[in-house]
């Protein structure tokens, strides 16, 4: 009887053999080199005056000369792969003390032809396509300019705007920003780019497991379109967006945000519009408008800008966190390119807040600031 063993067991080894040196084969000659990372970010320093009235609270003076800044350090990278796609990595480091978000974003990105995807800690799809005007200065549709106007004591408190509709447009829903995410960009298509995000829970920087019984906001999902197109020079660019958390704790209501914008530019000027609301927040509940005009002609910008914002807050309430106001605030701004990555900046601006809520009285603020920004 023939022994098929000894034949069997060569030709495994054979295909073993011409397989290893198919792969060895395979490899280019410029294979993909290791990811190195390069450092970047912004420094901006800010020197001003404010004069504010704060008709609920006289034991106070916040009028004055003051000093503020804003850092960032950015550890950023890419590499090629053999295949093509594009791998990195961006870690922003405050270069301010903050005891609450010493690491801002922190994310790792795939990309290629179908599109991109972010993993990590950054802000979501319906953040990142939003289009709202362009600002020179200490912008106002960040919520950057009420450490400008307000703080803890004052009647109307300084809480709840950051991704809020009362500090801007710029939302997140929950205010939950730079939350754990996976966000997928596709390709932009005759001017149109949509985003999509999936927040497992509203934290950062926590690789707890979430409890869907006791986390207060899980199962986040967010979404945006945005728009961007040349028409013979004039250049036009729109977004829509939403954003919910499909489960909240207890019988708290799952909080919805959504966000819209328009700019068009021709010749060195830009008009354009922005809107946010939220719905389901709790004293967040509001929405916020900004409309603003821009002109840069060679290393000179301005800006004029207007953003009125509403939060419901808690009918009758008297606690700075949760009462019911509307804000107004105008701002020009100004810009002077001074060289790579220099400008010279500043802004004067007004703010008025005030309430509906019995015994809180309203804030008025005037500022002038001038500071320098660098990025690098």
């Amino acid at each position: 009887m023939k022994n098929f063993a000894q034949p069997k067991r060569a030709l495994l080894q054979t295909t073993a053999l011409v397989a290893a040196g198919f792969i060895v084969s395979a490899a280019p000659a410029d294979a993909a080199e290791k990811l190195r990372i390069g450092v970047g970010g912004f420094a901006e320093q800010w020197f001003g005056y404010t004069d504010i009235q704060d008709d609920g609270n006289t034991t106070q003076d916040l009028s004055g000369f003051d000093v503020k800044s804003d850092t960032e350090i950015h550890f950023e990278g890419f590499t090629t792969l053999d295949n093509g796609l594009e791998v990195g990595i961006n870690v922003q480091l405050e270069g301010n003390t903050n005891n609450s978000d010493q690491i801002d974003e922190s994310y790792l990105t795939v990309r290629g032809n179908f599109g991109q995807i972010d993993i990590g800690d950054e802000n979501s799809a319906l953040y990142k396509t939003h289009v709202a005007p362009k600002e020179y200065g200490m912008g106002i549709n960040s919520g950057d300019t009420v450490d400008w106007e307000l703080n803890g004591n004052t009647s109307i408190s300084n809480s709840g705007y950051f991704r809020a509709p009362f500090g801007g447009t710029f939302i997140e829903p929950g205010r939950a920003n730079d939350s754990t995410k996976l966000t997928y960009y596709t390709p932009r298509v005759e001017g149109f780019r949509v985003g999509l995000s999936y927040a497992p829970d509203s934290a950062q920087d926590s690789n707890v497991l979430p409890d869907r019984n006791t986390s207060n906001l899980t199962d986040g999902v967010m979404a945006g379109i945005d728009y961007s197109r040349d028409f013979n020079g004039v250049k036009v660019a729109a977004s829509a967006g939403y954003g919910t958390f499909l489960e909240a704790a207890g019988n708290n209501p799952e909080p919805e945000a959504y966000a819209f914008g328009l700019t068009v530019d021709y010749a060195g000027f830009q008009v354009g519009g922005s809107y946010a609301g939220f719905q389901d927040s709790g004293v967040n509940d509001g929405d916020a408008y900004v409309v603003g005009a821009a002109y840069d002609f060679g290393p000179y910008g301005v800006s004029a800008t207007y953003l009125h914002g509403e939060r419901d807050g808690v009918a009758g309430s008297v606690a700075p966190a949760s009462v019911q106001a509307d804000r107004d605030t105008f701002a020009l701004g100004g810009r002077y390119i001074l060289g790579p990555g220099v400008s010279l900046q500043g802004t004067l601006g007004y703010s008025e807040y005030t309430s509906d809520t019995a015994g809180v009285g309203d804030v008025e603020a005037a500022y002038a600031i001038t500071g320098i920004k660098l990025t690098f």
